[in-house]
């Protein structure tokens, strides 16, 4: 592709004001793993640890590190419209094609991962609860992690409230094993503090929830004062919706960086190829060795072939006694090359 000097200076405009618009998107993203990391990343890393924290600082990082690069790339485009001799960016633009190249790489790898560990977490997030719950009454952490799952995400136990039923959580003096609550031995009909209704107007009834209740009224079959839903499936739900998002902005973050290293090439071999602000002549720009370049390295050899043809020619003319050199000086005469003929003739005839 020929590029002159206007077009070149348009590519190299657009792409400076391009790349400031992924770098809004890079820190967003920065952002939003680090929020995600401290907000339900630490709620997952209590319960399946340390899965809550490695996929949101991986993005962070690789974010991080794709913000240098478009920082440099910035600043390798603005001295491109410099003079040559004094801001040579010929290795520069190199060098930044290379970098979006390697971090469009470690994007698609965290995807993959991120892919990969979903379904990995989903299986953790089942054990990683339950076991939580049996440890609630004697393991201050386990207490901690799920009263923070409850209250976050408006739940009450892993499938249904119902689950605690069969728990000894509000006493250490039963100990608790996970066959014993596979086998589902009913203990009381209680469910902890977290566990209670933030959109109920009344008292929290989380001690006998199935039993009715004069003082207050509380009648179970017609309204529960305690959250129903199960914490499994909402924080799985959480996770998924987040993972969407961070691959849903990566896809464009990747996307725009392949625009990028288009216009970035073509810049780059323009600029090698001796199109600068000192030097506004038309180049041939592309991505890859096309066969226009390739011919355009082969017409001086096939120059060459030609002039060596006729130089053999010529010999072969003279051999033949048929050239005749074109020159004011010649005195050579027709009988001089007829002795010539009878010179190369076989001397047995």
């Amino acid at each position: 592709m020929l590029l002159t000097w206007s077009s070149f200076n348009n590519i190299r405009m657009l792409l400076m004001a391009f790349i400031p618009v992924t770098i809004f998107y890079l820190i967003w993203l920065v952002n939003t793993s680090e929020r995600i990391r401290s907000e339900e990343g630490t709620l997952l890393d209590l319960i399946c640890w340390p899965d809550g924290n490695a996929i949101p600082a991986l993005i962070a990082c690789g974010a991080i590190i794709a913000i240098v690069i478009e920082l440099y790339g910035l600043y390798q485009l603005f001295k491109t419209g410099l003079p040559k001799k004094e801001y040579n960016v010929t290795s520069g633009l190199f060098y930044y094609i290379w970098a979006l190249i390697c971090i469009i790489i470690a994007f698609l790898a965290i995807m993959f991962y991120s892919g990969l560990q979903s379904t990995i977490i989903r299986a953790k997030i089942k054990g990683g609860i339950t076991k939580a719950m049996l440890r609630y009454a004697n393991h201050l952490p386990s207490k901690v992690a799920i009263d923070r799952l409850q209250t976050h995400f408006h739940c009450c136990g892993r499938e249904n409230y119902q689950e605690w039923f069969y728990i000894p959580w509000d006493t250490g003096k039963l100990k608790i094993e996970s066959n014993n609550f596979s086998t589902r031995k009913y203990v009381a009909d209680n469910v902890p503090y977290s566990c209670c209704s933030m959109d109920v107007m009344w008292p929290c009834i989380h001690h006998g929830v199935t039993q009715m209740g004069t003082i207050y009224k509380y009648d179970p079959a017609k309204q529960l004062t305690i959250w129903t839903d199960g914490c499994e499936e909402k924080l799985i739900n959480e996770m998924t919706s987040i993972s969407w998002k961070f691959n849903a902005v990566m896809t464009l973050i990747i996307l725009a960086m392949g625009l990028q290293i288009i216009a970035a090439r073509y810049l780059h071999t323009a600029y090698n190829n001796g199109l600068h602000v000192g030097n506004k002549i038309r180049c041939y720009a592309y991505l890859l060795r096309s066969v226009t370049d390739t011919e355009m390295e082969e017409v001086p050899k096939r120059k060459e072939f030609k002039r060596r043809k006729f130089h053999k020619a010529r010999t072969l003319e003279w051999v033949m006694a048929k050239y005749r050199p074109k020159s004011k000086y010649t005195t050579s005469s027709g009988s001089d090359f007829n002795s010539s003929d009878e010179l190369l003739k076989p001397i047995y005839e």
